[in-house]
């Protein structure tokens, strides 16, 4: 008998997190392809609410949020 695994295989951490050198703008192209959501249906926003700008890289993004 041939056994199958039910689960895919993981992929490592560092394949599906951000780079802190990433921009915003695509990091928001990447979260929505992953998730098959349509395109601009992702904001990434700054912690007052606001958009956050596209040229803004992810380590910028996490040090506002004080990540």
């Amino acid at each position: 008998m041939i056994r199958r695994n039910s689960k895919p295989p993981s992929t490592a951490l560092r394949y599906r997190r951000l780079r802190d050198d990433a921009s915003v703008a695509s990091a928001e192209k990447s979260i929505a392809r992953d998730f098959g959501l349509p395109l601009g249906s992702i904001r990434l926003v700054l912690p007052n609410g606001r958009k956050a700008r596209s040229d803004k890289d992810i380590a910028g993004l996490r040090r506002d949020w004080g990540r």
